[in-house]
């Protein structure tokens, strides 16, 4: 059987971070297929894996969360259509941060599925300085969190609360799960075995129960060819966080360089890359956000 791993985690929590590191961690070890998942009609992050990882298989499923009944015929197609091709031993599956996992348990128990992959790891990140703006924002993420066996609180290099209440509150939802309190996405692929004691417990309790549909963000795509210096591209940024919990993709500079962003919520990183070709291509999600107004707020910035 092939084991099927699901990575879930509200917005900017570090789940891509994480599969890069494990990749790195089984490269040349095992056969390993991606599936990334994605609300905007684009994905960024497999670009993103591409770039420093090598030797595995990526499949992008965007428009939509393959936990929603309109997607699961195009996510049954795929993953059949991806272990014919590519034999894999292992299947990560990245879902976005928007998505409701809540069915996870029945989705891998179709016809054409069981007989192939056994739900291996469920992995929930957390991101601990955002942990509670995130809990009051939309019931998906409490259901991200309540399906998972191993919960992982991400970012605690810069989280300044309370630690141990942070905890509480997520064993009050799910009081099955392991938590490993981690910086950086560092998890050893080893380590997962030590905290799944009850593993798969969580999920099935919601077995019957299905994911909730389109959430009430919006994700627009800005694709443009007018290059942006660095300091106009951080007050772009700090422009679009009012509106804006996560903001992500590759920028080229009009000094030559490119730069990848991560903004998530007030926070925001920005880091040089060497090989990304291509336009300027950014991915933001708002609550009423339209693409006439991110266009708009770049061109007030971009080099003319």
């Amino acid at each position: 059987m092939i084991l099927f791993n699901l990575i879930t985690g509200f917005l900017g929590s570090g789940k891509t971070t994480l599969l890069s590191n494990l990749l790195n961690e089984l490269y040349g070890s095992k056969r390993i297929a991606v599936i990334q998942n994605e609300f905007a009609p684009t994905g960024i992050d497999g670009k993103e894996l591409q770039q420093k990882n090598q030797e595995f298989r990526l499949v992008e499923i965007n428009n939509g969360s393959v936990f929603c009944v309109c997607q699961l015929n195009n996510f049954v197609d795929n993953m059949l259509k991806m272990i014919d091709e590519y034999q894999p031993e292992i299947i990560f599956l990245e879902a976005s941060g928007l998505s409701d996992p809540i069915s996870i348990a029945e989705l891998l128990q179709t016809s054409e599925l069981k007989k192939k992959v056994t739900l291996d790891k469920n992995i929930c990140l957390i991101d601990a300085p955002n942990f509670y703006m995130g809990l009051g924002t939309l019931v998906r993420f409490k259901h991200q969190i309540m399906i998972a066996d191993t919960v992982i609180i991400n970012k605690t290099d810069i989280f300044k609360g309370n630690m141990e209440d942070l905890v509480q509150e997520i064993k009050k939802l799910n009081p099955f799960a392991g938590i490993i309190q981690t910086k950086y996405a560092n998890i050893k692929w080893d380590e997962f075995a030590a905290v799944e004691a009850k593993k798969g417990q969580a999920a099935r309790r919601f077995i019957g129960i299905q994911s909730e549909g389109k959430p009430p963000v919006n994700a627009c795509v800005l694709r443009t060819h007018k290059k942006i210096n660095e300091s106009r591209l951080n007050n772009f940024i700090s422009e679009m966080q009012t509106d804006c919990p996560r903001i992500k993709g590759f920028i080229n500079l009009d000094d030559g360089r490119i730069v990848s962003v991560q903004s998530v919520y007030k926070n925001l990183e920005v880091k040089e890359i060497k090989n990304y070709k291509g336009p300027s291509e950014l991915i933001a999600f708002g609550h009423q956000l339209e693409i006439s107004h991110l266009r708009k707020t770049w061109l007030k910035y971009a080099s003319q």
